[in-house]
């Protein structure tokens, strides 16, 4: 019986935890998310000032891809920005969290 609690109680504080992980891994993603929106509709050149030269630059669907690789003190990650024609950025992904 004592057995059957303390799986309980360790199933309950295994599920609280991870849900913690994960509402704090939300709000560092909502937080890169808006300071790169801050990028948005504006010229490439505006990236190249703040995030130096890209790493990779990629040529997809007529548009220019800048890719940005971090060294992270914990894991790296990537940013990536899609540049159109005008040299205007358009859309963005990061697996950054800060």
């Amino acid at each position: 019986m004592i057995r059957k609690y303390f799986a309980l109680i360790t199933l309950i504080f295994t599920l609280s935890s991870c849900a913690i992980v994960s509402e704090k891994a939300t709000q560092k993603a909502d937080k890169e998310n808006a300071y790169l929106s801050t990028f948005l509709n504006k010229s490439s050149a505006t990236l190249n000032q703040t995030f130096g030269k890209p790493t990779k630059t990629l040529a997809e669907n007529n548009q220019t891809v800048y890719v940005y690789d971090i060294k992270g003190k914990l894991f790296d990650c990537q940013r990536k920005f899609t540049i159109d024609n005008k040299n205007i950025v358009t859309g963005f992904v990061s697996t950054c969290w800060d």
